[in-house]
């Protein structure tokens, strides 16, 4: 059944579905749209270029014969059905001449004036771009919402907790919608935000938007469902990863079929004295939080966790921040940002995971000994 044969949508037109890291959740995107009818106008959107181009790619090769599947960045989103056709409605006898990615918010523009959405160049500021399409479809009396519905079926979003500020609230007009909308991601995976710098709805940001979903899901504009098994790593990561984050959540426990055994699995200690010795050894996916952590450590390598998401390996070896230690040595919890970080850190694993640390304090994992 199309948008134009429903007169209004219901809590099951609407889903979300919460799945644990390495479940698939891109790949539940593709199967849809394999298994749609060819005449289905679908739309998928996604934040991250790299996550745009993989969608591409999978659909070009399972739904090659789907014509009318379009794969879009929420950005160029906003700018082709809302800004562009509709900008006179806001601001008449001006004309959009690009995007500008890189403006900072503008503190004191009122929210009326052109220079708060647009640069010099009449470039669309990303910083204000979602409250500029939220303006233009207001103005124009929800001709833009009017008009996706007929022009998709169906509208598709991965990595659905990158979305924050403004973009919320175009989220909110989606959810009105009467065409179905299908979000897949996983809110402990929450280090990307589309506008990290945004005030409005800050306290939905990253890990916080589960509690936005979570009221969207209470007022029945959406059904959540949490998919809760892994194929990637084994029970003792999946156990580690959980305990980041308190039952307060609601998170459902990971599950995982892998009980493949090898020379190296579990969860290690390594110290400092040792790290070449261990990648010697295990040739591991080595992460750290930023380019200032772990400097030491730099001859080998290792890369940023925000850049990690979508990766994984045998094996993952962390240099953990001062937090990271005090979880390991003590217990003491994390925040939720750094736990939804470490969470990322973590699940890129498949058969171990080690941290390095010097003095264990309380941890139970054991020093692995070359």
């Amino acid at each position: 059944m199309t948008s134009h044969e429903r007169s209004g949508s219901s809590v099951t037109d609407n889903q979300l579905v919460l799945a644990v890291a390495g479940s698939g959740k891109t790949q539940r995107l593709v199967d849809l749209c394999v298994e749609a009818d060819p005449s289905e106008r679908i739309l998928v959107l996604t934040y991250t270029a790299a996550n745009q181009d993989e969608l591409r790619r999978r659909l070009a090769n399972a739904a090659g014969e789907h014509h009318r599947i379009e794969v879009s960045g929420w950005f160029s989103f906003l700018i082709a059905n809302f800004v562009r056709p509709y900008l006179p409605f806001v601001f008449p006898d001006r004309k959009l001449e690009g995007f500008d990615f890189h403006s900072p918010p503008q503190q004191y523009s009122k929210n009326d004036s052109w220079s708060r959405y647009f640069n010099h160049d009449s470039q669309a500021r990303r910083a204000h771009l979602a409250q500029l399409a939220h303006r233009v479809n207001e103005a124009a009396a929800g001709a833009p919402m009017r008009r996706l519905a007929l022009v998709y079926d169906r509208i598709l979003i991965d990595e659905a907790q990158d979305l924050c500020g403004w973009d919320l609230e175009i989220l909110e007009l989606l959810l009105k919608s009467p065409t179905p909308l299908y979000m897949v991601g996983d809110v402990r995976q929450a280090i990307l935000a589309t506008n990290p710098r945004e005030k409005k709805n800050k306290k939905f940001m990253y890990m916080g938007i589960w509690q936005w979903f979570r009221q969207k899901e209470a007022k029945r504009k959406l059904q959540i469902q949490q998919e809760r098994t892994t194929h990637r790593y084994r029970a003792e990561i999946a156990s580690f990863a959980d305990s980041l984050f308190d039952t307060s959540h609601g998170f459902e426990p990971t599950e995982t079929p892998n009980t493949r055994t090898t020379a190296h699995d579990g969860i290690y200690l390594v110290r400092s004295e040792h790290v070449a010795a261990y990648i010697r050894s295990y040739q591991p996916l080595f992460l750290r939080d930023s380019v200032n952590s772990g400097k030491q450590f730099s001859k080998f390598a290792p890369i940023n966790i925000g850049v990690s998401k979508g990766l994984e390996r045998e094996h993952v070896l962390v240099y953990p921040t001062g937090g990271v230690q005090q979880l390991l040595q003590t217990g003491t919890p994390l925040t939720p940002s750094a736990s939804a970080s470490l969470y990322v850190a973590a699940t890129r694993a498949k058969q171990s995971l080690a941290f390095i640390l010097d003095e264990p304090g309380d941890c139970v994992y054991k020093h692995w000994i070359p």
